[in-house]
């Protein structure tokens, strides 16, 4: 299991409701690669569209994180083919 704290930004102009705890979009990382990954919220009950804050991120694999997965790495997530938000890997916690 892989758990970073990001901080997101939620495109407004894309999504138009907010998310909670447990919130599943793809992640891009890598080019042509995509990967699911759970959203944990810290100190919010909803992430609203056009917020920007920190987050908790969980993924159970790190084949699809790719090799330059660290501090400071900027990301996509989606749905489908609709990028609906992006951020950047703050901290990196492995078990």
């Amino acid at each position: 299991m892989i758990k970073i704290k990001a901080k997101i930004r939620l495109k407004s102009d894309v999504r138009k409701t907010g998310f909670t705890t447990g919130y599943r979009p793809l992640f891009n990382f890598i080019n042509e690669s995509k990967t699911s990954g759970k959203i944990v919220l810290i100190e919010q009950d909803v992430f609203k569209p056009g917020e920007f804050n920190d987050v908790f991120i969980y993924f159970s694999n790190k084949d699809y994180l790719g090799s330059n997965f660290k501090v400071g790495k900027k990301f996509t997530f989606d749905e489908g083919i609709e990028i609906v938000g992006e951020g950047e890997i703050m901290e990196i916690y492995t078990d």
